[in-house]
């Protein structure tokens, strides 16, 4: 496979700049983004010993809670409500065969195509199910967001390696990047500097850190569509996630609009991008494993999302990305059910819900540069935690037998 047929992840990030139609830099939101992030950080790293173990306990509740959600979150027999709230809608996009794709252009065709087919599908369904007029919530699209696999935003930008260029001696040591954490740092940087030469498929990204690019070797697939021109090949992992979340959130709103001619008009779209290994190797790549304020969500490696924090919260980006994991299962590439899912929608049954839980006019903007960091994450949701704590009742034990056996 030539990957240079395919446009290069530094041109297609491109849009994002001013220079390009991108629109002015969100100055606001960063300053939103770092004073929050700041205080969040002075909170827990000043924090009493009580205090630290109320607040990871409660992360760790929530966290939870995301899980059980999603387990009971997929559909079950073709059902269309199982989940609740930011999944209480959630419709698979299946298909008989991969999906063949030479551009991101292919890729956000399917997922504006799928999107109008099966909103025209369910509106029916959902109309039916509320009593009130919902009309205009209709207009706007059944579905807040999209959610991929990695390795279908892989495909589209045509990020491959030969297995060769990946697996190769180092200074007399045979170096596998899934275990790359494993190797003297000396050894991992000759590695890193010999891979760039190997691999063009992120040619033109002149600032590519270590870090990133590890990261999407030591999530590298050897699984991948049973397509002729990946023999051979394994997929590596897309790297700047959010970036790559906003662009195709702007790019799919827009066609959306215009295939439907507008009778379908999103505000926005969140689009989020996981990959199904766990996130260990990933943590310590990227130099999160084993820090208080950089906590893993243990259940897969949430690469991605587009959204301010408040508009798309990074456990709801957990929790649609599980959901979805557990509907694609192996089928991405499977040839034995013949039942493909590239990407799973998501909406809500109540358009109170919408409301309350997004802002549904943030949904695609550019969180932060590069993939979801749990650094800024936790820190930024430290402070909601704390005054959480703070609004609770004091309540001991005495008065709840006082209250109870009178």
């Amino acid at each position: 496979m030539d990957t240079h047929a395919f446009p290069h992840l530094s041109d297609y990030l491109g849009g994002l700049a001013p220079e390009a139609g991108g629109g002015p830099a969100p100055s606001h939101w960063y300053k939103r983004l770092g004073d929050g992030a700041a205080a969040g950080r002075e909170i827990y790293s000043g924090a009493h010993k009580e205090l630290r173990r109320q607040i990871d306990t409660a992360f760790r509740d929530l966290v939870r809670t995301e899980e059980v959600k999603a387990w009971y979150g997929e559909p079950e027999n073709g059902s269309l409500f199982q989940g609740t709230s930011v999944s209480a809608l959630t419709v698979p996009c299946e298909l008989p065969g991969p999906l063949r794709l030479d551009s991101m252009g292919d890729l956000e065709e399917a997922i504006a195509d799928h999107y109008i087919d099966l909103h025209d599908r369910h509106k029916g369904s959902v109309e039916g199910a509320i009593l009130e007029n919902i009309d205009k919530w209709i207009s706007e699209g059944l579905y807040f967001g999209v959610v991929l696999g990695a390795k279908v935003v892989s495909q589209a930008f045509g990020l491959t390696a030969d297995a060769g260029d990946v697996v190769f001696p180092v200074l007399g040591e045979k170096v596998d990047p899934h275990e790359i954490t494993s190797y003297a740092p000396h050894i991992r940087e000759k590695y890193f500097e010999a891979c760039r030469k190997k691999i063009a498929c992120f040619k033109g990204i002149a600032d590519l850190t270590r870090a990133e690019f590890e990261s999407s070797l030591v999530l590298a697939d050897i699984s991948k569509p049973h397509i002729e021109d990946y023999t051979g090949k394994i997929l590596l992992a897309p790297i700047r996630c959010n970036e790559i979340c906003s662009m195709i959130s702007r790019n799919v709103t827009r066609l959306i609009r215009e295939k439907s001619q507008g009778r379908i008009s999103p505000r926005s779209l969140s689009v989020t991008i996981y990959d199904t290994d766990t996130p260990y190797t990933y943590h310590q790549v990227m130099g999160y494993f084993g820090k208080p304020m950089a906590p893993m969500l243990p259940g897969l490696t949430v690469l991605g999302t587009s959204g301010t924090m408040d508009a798309f919260r990074w456990l709801y980006a957990y929790r649609v990305s599980l959901v979805a994991q557990k509907i694609m299962k192996s089928s991405l590439y499977s040839e034995v059910a013949r039942k493909f899912v590239p990407f799973v929608y998501f909406g809500v049954l109540v358009e109170r819900d919408a409301e309350i839980l997004l802002d549904l006019d943030r949904l695609g903007d550019l969180r932060y540069r590069g993939n979801l960091s749990p650094y800024l994450e936790f820190c930024y949701l430290v402070p909601k935690i704390v005054d959480h704590l703070a609004a609770t009742s004091a309540r001991d034990l005495n008065d709840e037998l006082k209250d109870c056996l009178r």
